[in-house]
């Protein structure tokens, strides 16, 4: 399939209830309103076209971009195509589910540009730099994956967070979730520092969304005794 053909279904598939959802929760680009589960079923038919699947990315269309994760190949996506993404939108659903994904499954990525993300101005990118980081933490083997930083980075989130920007705020709070998920060392650490921050209130938009309490959370993973346990990233 061409891009232009994938467009085209893209755009048979779509409805107003579908594109109304996303509006909701912050879709500010075009789009059609196509179910996840019709982008998967398209995906089947582009796996492995990555020229394509790079093309998506760029399109500047909801559907196409969160479609575009599914189809290219990471190892050969570039800081300038996630910036692409990070230039042309502000929906949450796009900086967390495709821009981070993206840069999480992409090792040289990480180790070039998650830092400078998470101590960066640009609030979109600082987004995309802790979602990627909560990620990482749930994926990446504990060899892999620098505690001292993260220690640090729950330090800093502890005293930073209700300062931050909207989704900043809640990508420090599934990051504070990620970290006392990952590794029993540091638990106790991401539990303190979350009662400690308390409630995070986050806009969410026209929607019953609400903010996971980290605390309550972290304490649940540990009860069920899966602290640790790693999931591949898809």
């Amino acid at each position: 399939m061409t891009v232009e053909e994938v467009m085209k279904e893209l755009e048979s598939l779509g409805s107003e209830q579908t594109r109304k959802i996303y509006r909701n929760h912050g879709a500010d680009i075009a789009q059609f309103g196509v179910s996840i589960a019709h982008l998967k079923k398209i995906a089947k038919k582009l796996k492995g076209n990555h020229k394509v699947g790079i093309e998506l990315l760029h399109s500047q269309n909801v559907d196409a971009i969160y479609l575009s994760q599914f189809v290219v190949d990471e190892k050969r996506v570039s800081i300038d195509d996630l910036e692409a993404v990070i230039e042309c939108t502000n929906y949450y659903m796009l900086l967390d589910n495709v821009v981070a994904t993206l840069m999480a499954r992409n090792q040289d990525l990480v180790k070039e540009f998650l830092y400078e993300y998470l101590d960066s101005e640009n609030d979109r990118k600082k987004q995309v730099g802790y979602s990627a980081y909560s990620m990482i933490l749930g994926s990446y083997e504990d060899d892999e994956i620098d505690y001292n930083h993260v220690k640090s980075t729950i330090e800093y989130v502890r005293n930073n967070i209700h300062e931050s920007e909207n989704r900043v705020r809640y990508s420090m709070n599934n990051f504070l979730i990620a970290a006392g998920a990952a590794n029993k060392d540091i638990t106790s650490l991401s539990k303190e520092a979350a009662k400690e921050i308390g409630k995070v209130k986050v806009f969410m938009g026209k929607t019953s969304c609400k903010v996971p309490d980290a605390f309550s959370y972290i304490t649940k993973i540990e009860d069920r005794g899966t602290i640790g346990k790693k999931r591949k990233l898809k």
